[in-house]
């Protein structure tokens, strides 16, 4: 009985680790070609398709609604002599999420017969991208392989620790109940106690590398953070002196999301979103962005003031980043909201290396 619990446990542990992997592997092969990408030859390719589509997915226990939008972009180019098709815009791309802008906006950005060049893989001509390069969202996956991955480990060490120290510890537990048992007979006889010299402490493995884990763990989260954050506060002060175009709004609502707090009691969110166009040198951009590192959702005021302020076919000042004016943004400069993410980045980190400096050599003495 005990060794098939053992084996339970061991698969349980082991199916986490594998899925942690899974993801990491996966993660990290997306970052490697989003590096490799941005020296990867042209190739001239045409929009076949450019679809929004909408997912529902009911929970079970609550029957909560949440929807999902995603952008379905399939490319066609011709690399090596033969035709092929992606639907990649770049490595790392999130698959949907609830904001219905992101999907319009991708969808605005490559309609169908448009024109679009990507880069593709010499080795493999069917791996291709139309924005190449290392993006953020490429780090979301591999991060989330390890916070699968790391703490599965942690448990496999523990675990496989006190198994090991499971028959050493019967063996001490019976010699200390035989101990007892001298004494109390010795007592009866009326002679002394034998001398019995304390036994020898054995060094302690499983808490210096759980503290080194979940050091570890902070530690990356908190590099994640901050890398985000800090682009995004570097873009908020950089904007106020890109230059600026007019454009207008084609989009804009004020979508609703349903969630459960700690208590279970179900909460609602309100975001604006919309999207604006913008042209520069002749050629057409699309952008969402009203502010680098802005809230994502609040109240329903909060959010129909934001939406209210930009009304469809509102005229709109846009300043863009001159090197890429795919990236822009309607307020530009840095605000109280933006500081967030780098502010909960750094908190991590230090705390992360605080773990690494202090605790673990305290715990391992």
């Amino acid at each position: 009985m005990m060794k098939l619990s053992v084996i339970g446990v061991m698969a349980a542990i082991g199916l986490v680790a594998a899925f942690g992997l899974y993801l990491f592997g996966i993660g990290l092969r997306s970052v490697s070609r989003a590096v490799a990408s941005a020296r990867w030859p042209t190739a001239a390719g045409k929009v076949v398709r450019s679809e929004t589509k909408v997912a529902h997915d009911v929970d079970r226990k609550t029957r909560d609604v949440s929807v999902t939008y995603s952008a379905d972009i399939v490319i066609q180019y011709a690399a090596a002599g033969k035709e092929y098709t992606t639907n990649v815009i770049h490595f790392g791309q999130t698959l949907g999420s609830g904001d219905e802008s992101e999907a319009e906006l991708q969808r605005l950005r490559y309609p169908v017969d448009g024109a679009v060049s990507v880069r593709y893989d010499p080795k493999h001509p069917w791996i291709a991208a139309a924005r190449p390069g290392l993006h953020a969202e490429a780090f979301w996956l591999p991060g989330a392989g390890l916070a699968f991955l790391l703490p599965a480990l942690l448990a496999l060490f523990v675990f496989v620790n006190v198994v090991k120290t499971m028959p050493q510890q019967a063996q001490e537990d019976d010699a200390f109940a035989k101990s007892v048992q001298t004494a109390i007979d010795n007592a009866r006889r009326g002679d002394p106690p034998p001398d019995v010299p304390p036994p020898k402490s054995q060094p302690d493995a499983v808490m210096p590398v759980a503290a080194g884990v979940f050091g570890a763990i902070f530690l990356t989260l908190g590099i994640l953070a901050l890398s985000s954050g800090a682009q995004r506060t570097w873009r908020g002060s950089a904007s106020e002196q890109w230059p600026t175009v007019e454009g207008k709004v084609l989009f804009s609502r004020v979508n609703a999301n349903s969630g459960r707090d700690a208590a279970h009691d179900r909460v609602e969110t309100f975001s604006p979103e919309f999207v604006y166009t913008y042209e520069i040198a002749g050629v057409k951009h699309f952008n969402n962005r009203r502010r680098f590192g802005q809230i994502a959702g609040g109240g329903e005021d909060w959010a129909a003031d934001i939406a209210a302020h930009y009304p469809v076919d509102k005229a709109v000042r846009v300043h863009y980043y001159p090197a890429d004016p795919d990236v822009a943004v309607l307020e530009p400069g840095n605000y109280s909201e933006g500081l967030w993410l780098p502010g909960v980045g750094l908190v991590a980190l230090l705390f992360g290396l605080a773990t690494l400096i202090w605790l673990v050599p305290a715990v391992a003495k």
